[in-house]
């Protein structure tokens, strides 16, 4: 396998294409920000939450003007605010952010203490973004309890993570077997989003590839990958097949 396409070192991590931009993403008239922003700063937590949202993502006014723009620290300040009111979506965020170095200084301890403050608060996905902080961490054991609970409370896409560790034995022993079955149930699954079925069908096809977990089957391989890439938005399936495939 080409290195360049996919990192045996952290093989959760493939090429992606640039997203489109997407600012200013709300409508709001200067009125009703007013009103939000007043509501926010006399501690209404779900005010608060819409504030930190808005400089997040950016408002645009009925015209389609820019009415705030998108400022991450600001964002952060508010979902910082939100989250000390008992928000469990803003420390779900806040944690977030901690985690990335988004708007703030990375922290990852403070990432956790955070997102496991929103998952004891009902905020079931907290638990997957727990157990992306402590991978980054290198605490791939701990990521892979995370993960197993952010699936046992329903969560498919942490099915997929689950795969890749088993597959590559990264706080696991390599299961292959475990890790084709996993990829497999992701691409059936009816939870999840498209770009992470469309990353199942790319290690399902790896795993035909390479023989691992089920019998080489190079045909299959090319057929999943072509699925992955069906609307061109998949580079490391776009360049495995071309490499599969290459022009003559």
């Amino acid at each position: 396998m080409n290195n360049k396409i996919i990192n045996p070192q952290e093989p959760w991590k493939l090429p992606r294409e640039e997203g489109a931009e997407l600012f200013p993403s709300y409508a709001m008239s200067k009125l009703e920000w007013q009103s939000l922003l007043e509501k926010a700063q006399k501690g209404d937590a779900e005010a608060q939450w819409a504030v930190a949202d808005g400089y997040d993502h950016g408002y645009k006014d009925e015209q389609g003007n820019a009415l705030i723009e998108v400022s991450l620290e600001k964002a952060a300040g508010w979902f910082r605010k939100a989250a000390d009111s008992g928000h469990a979506s803003a420390q779900n965020t806040l944690g977030v952010m901690l985690s990335q170095g988004d708007g703030v200084s990375k922290d990852p301890k403070l990432a956790i203490k955070w997102l496991k403050r929103a998952y004891k608060g009902g905020e079931s996905c907290a638990a997957n973004n727990i157990a992306i902080t402590y991978r980054e961490s290198n605490n791939f054991r701990r990521a892979i309890h995370w993960f197993k609970k952010s699936a046992d409370s329903g969560d498919d896409e942490a099915l997929l993570q689950l795969g890749i560790h088993y597959y590559w034995g990264k706080g696991v022993r390599i299961n292959h077997q475990r890790a084709f079955d996993l990829y497999r149930k992701v691409v059936k699954s009816k939870g999840i989003c498209e770009a992470s079925r469309d990353d199942a069908n790319f290690y399902l096809a790896l795993a035909y590839l390479e023989g691992k977990g089920v019998m080489k089957t190079v045909s299959t391989a090319k057929r999943l990958l072509r699925r992955a890439n069906r609307d061109g938005d998949h580079p490391a399936a776009r360049a495995l097949l071309q490499e599969l495939e290459p022009k003559p």
